[in-house]
């Protein structure tokens, strides 16, 4: 399929962990540090307790069965671990980001090109200071962070309030995000076309429609 640019896209609508930031790299990094500091457990047991907890914990959130304040506490609460933890990952999180190679030299490219948006779904404070630290906040007309604005993935809505504020209509945007349950979900719901960024050459998910698949920003 040809480039974005070859289609009729005005705005890009761009995920942040897993498409811009490198999120496996950020959280290692993170759970680096807060292994370190609280737990004596061996690091493959911490590991593998961890994403045993949050992993089920996030799919919940995705389906409205819990809350993000939950999530955030019952993902160590489930390893003993007091909420002090929960903060001090976060904080760990927004210090270990790390972009993906490509990731600031392909969004300059696209703001020159598109009217570009993020839209995130992740803790609020975290994300703003990925931002802040990777300085790439210029490169978007609109920062939207889902629970800022009372939404989540893979809710239609969340796109659509984007949309408004950039005045801009569903026909006209593409969603470009890593994960087809959540970004290309979110595509679906909202009418808008779904780019997906498959750096791992996974299988196509059932059921999401995936306009462009690219291997990375560079492609879009």
């Amino acid at each position: 399929m040809g480039s974005a640019r070859e289609h009729r896209y005005q705005v890009l609508l761009i995920d942040l962990d897993g498409t811009v930031v490198d999120y496996a790299r950020t959280e290692r990094g993170a759970l680096h540090e807060v292994h370190h500091r609280f737990f004596r457990m061996g690091r493959a047991e911490f590991l593998a307790r961890f994403h045993a907890a949050n992993e089920p914990l996030w799919a919940a959130y995705r389906e409205h069965r819990i809350t993000l304040a939950e999530l955030r506490l019952e993902r160590w609460a489930r390893m003993g671990a007091l909420p002090s933890v929960a903060v001090a990952f976060e904080d760990a999180l927004g210090r270990n980001v790390t972009l993906f190679p490509e990731a600031r030299a392909a969004l300059r490219h696209l703001s020159r090109r598109f009217r570009l948006a993020l839209v995130t779904d992740g803790i609020a404070h975290v994300q703003r200071a990925k931002l802040r630290r990777t300085r790439i906040g210029g490169f978007f007309e609109h920062v939207v962070i889902a629970p800022e604005v009372g939404l989540r993935k893979p809710d239609g809505e969340l796109l659509h309030h984007t949309l408004d504020l950039l005045e801009a209509r569903s026909g006209d945007a593409l969603m470009v995000g890593d994960s087809p349950a959540s970004d290309g979900g979110c595509a679906r719901a909202a009418g808008v076309d779904f780019c997906w960024v498959n750096r791992t050459q996974a299988p196509p998910a059932p059921g999401i429609p995936v306009h462009r698949t690219v291997a990375c920003l560079r492609t879009v």
